[in-house]
């Protein structure tokens, strides 16, 4: 008994050894732990904890009594009434928010948030947009759209709107003026003359009504003619030119064929001067590319455009005043006798007598079938202007 009882004592000693040891072993690691941090160069001061006596401890409730209830707002301010560094204002709104018993709404989430702001979003433009459901509106019953839709008319603006604000400082300046308002020029051109707004004023209001309305689509067709003849001359189509003279030529015929119906004395004068202007042309050449300016525009054709359309022109030209006008008022019945060959030579020589040719003079029978198929030739000429003349 004794030996098992020194045996058990010796085990406890060395149980108590070795805890021993491996607290020593523990601390130099500590040690050893704490020299290797203050390696650094710096050592970090140890902070202290800090602890509070009470019953009982504990992560929901700060009670230092230790009791089941928890800290009231009127427990902390308590002390604060008491204090005058605190002001009057801090106190009551901390009694007014003692009083509320509402509790404070848990904050939403993102994406609730977002949804609601886009929601106002979206009210906020729609609000914005729906202004103008008037113009779209309008622009969709329209026939045509000029964009931009309020865009200034182009071109020189009115004198008025420039001299806005502005007056006459130097002496030239005001001479102008004045000249101006004595003869009382205007600065813009009216919509009526002095004359026609006289006539209209000795109207009634329908008459002046009309009158006006009549005026404007007289200057309105003088415009849309003149800028039809500024695109005319700019066409450089020769075909087109050809087309255009030969519509004229013909409208011409047809105006002298009426007048010849109406008047045959008036249309007798226009077609001598017609034919005066025909034979001047004839006779001079004026317009053929003979002159020395004609030359000279020759040599620079070749390099220069317009050269070479200005003697275009002259050949046109020439060609207008040389072409015949056939008209029933020039076909004079010519003699038979013109239209027959001259025989100048009548002198009769020994030759054979049966060729009535070598003789000089015709025999009866081949001057009747001569005359005839004269007669037939003036018959088909006759046939021809008066188709041409209704062409």
């Amino acid at each position: 008994e004794e030996e098992e009882q020194g045996g058990m004592d010796r085990g406890e000693e060395e149980t108590v050894s070795g805890e021993e040891d491996e607290g020593e072993d523990e601390r130099k690691r500590q040690k050893l732990l704490e020299a290797i941090r203050s390696l650094g160069g710096k050592r970090k001061k140890a902070l202290g904890e800090r602890s509070e006596a009470a019953g009982h401890m504990s992560e929901f409730s700060v009670n230092p009594d230790g009791g089941p209830g928890k800290v009231q707002l009127s427990d902390l301010i308590g002390s604060l009434e008491k204090t005058s560094a605190v002001p009057a204002k801090s106190r009551k709104q901390l009694k007014n928010l003692q009083l509320s018993e509402k509790t404070i709404e848990s904050p939403l989430s993102k994406q609730e948030t977002e949804r609601i702001q886009r929601d106002m979003a979206f009210q906020k433009a729609a609000s914005e947009v729906s202004r103008w459901d008037g113009v779209i509106i309008q622009n969709q019953r329209a026939e045509q759209l000029l964009f931009p839709l309020n865009q200034d008319p182009a071109g020189p603006k009115p004198v008025e709107r420039l001299v806005v604000g502005w007056k006459a400082r130097t002496p030239l300046e005001q001479e102008i003026f004045s000249l101006l308002s004595a003869n009382k020029q205007p600065l813009t051109d009216p919509v009526l003359t002095p004359a026609e707004e006289a006539s209209v004023k000795a109207m009634s209001l329908e008459e002046a009504k009309i009158r006006r309305a009549e005026l404007q689509k007289a200057r309105a067709l003088q415009s849309y003619y003149e800028a039809k003849a500024r695109r005319e001359r700019k066409i450089k189509s020769k075909k087109y030119h050809k087309v255009q003279n030969k519509a004229k030529r013909k409208e011409f015929l047809k105006h002298f064929d009426e007048m010849v119906k109406l008047d045959p004395a008036v249309a007798l004068e226009e077609l001598n001067k017609m034919e005066l202007a025909r034979m001047q042309e004839r006779m001079s050449l004026k317009h053929q590319n003979s002159s020395k300016w004609a030359k000279s525009k020759v040599i620079m054709a070749k390099y220069d455009e317009e050269a070479r359309k200005a003697m275009q022109q002259q050949l046109e030209m020439n060609k207008e005043l040389t072409q015949k006008l056939i008209t029933p008022l020039n076909d004079n019945d010519d003699d038979e006798g013109d239209l027959l060959p001259d025989f100048v030579n009548d002198a009769v020589d020994g030759r054979d007598a049966s060729n009535p040719w070598m003789k000089g003079k015709l025999t009866a029978e081949l001057s009747d079938t001569v005359t005839e198929a004269a007669q037939a030739v003036c018959e088909e000429e006759e046939e021809c202007q008066v188709v041409e003349t209704e062409e």
